[in-house]
């Protein structure tokens, strides 16, 4: 058997588990394999097959999906433009915010922001000894600091170069990316000045 035809026969038995496959498309731009049960004026409810071959069941209202393609067939798109409703954006823009939310989700690490926060806040706690201003304080003051200032969206964060510079894509990447910056700053700032502390009862 010519070695071509075998490599096909192993890529098509490969993508055999995700045949049949619906997909959902929420408005935060996770998109996932399901089977799509039902389809109510309200909500989609579907059943994902965990790992452990258990099917769970799961409902999520309709305002949250953004489109659902059900096996074999074209996409139903969900949303639509209606300022009424918030929905600012055209469908295409609309598609292009759900990347940026993506990418900030799946991409955006920011793990200077820990780095930097834990020791800032470690080096306060332990030359100020351990009282509660100088342990709680900078922890806090270094958080409410990650809400200042403009997030630079760079290429290595983009699963798309091209929309480098749209609008649309800065601005759903902007709320994840703000999100990402405010947890790492309380994990690297309290645990750096908890370290301090221990430190500082360690030295002297």
């Amino acid at each position: 058997m010519p070695r071509s035809l075998i490599f096909f026969i192993c890529l098509f038995a490969a993508a055999q588990p995700s045949l049949g496959q619906d997909r959902i498309l929420l408005m935060n731009g996770h998109e996932f394999n399901c089977t799509v049960v039902s389809d109510t004026t309200t909500e989609i409810v579907y059943e994902v097959t965990k790992k452990n071959g258990k099917i769970k069941r799961y409902d999520v209202a309709k305002e949250d999906v953004f489109s659902y393609t059900p096996a074999g067939k074209n996409e139903i798109v969900l949303y639509a433009q209606d300022t009424i409703f918030g929905n600012y954006y055209t469908v295409d823009g609309m598609r292009i915010y759900m990347m940026g939310s993506n990418d900030a989700r799946n991409n955006f690490k920011a793990h200077h922001i820990t780095i930097m926060g834990y020791l800032l806040c470690g080096g306060i706690a332990f030359y100020g000894g351990d009282g509660y201003i100088t342990t709680l304080g900078p922890p806090l003051l270094f958080t409410v600091g990650q809400l200042i200032g403009k997030i630079k969206i760079r290429e290595k964060y983009m699963s798309d170069p091209r929309v480098k510079y749209n609008d649309f894509y800065a601005d759903g990447f902007e709320p994840g990316a703000r999100s990402t910056r405010i947890k790492k700053a309380l994990i690297g700032g309290f645990s750096g000045a908890a370290s301090g502390v221990l430190l500082y009862l360690l030295v002297h």
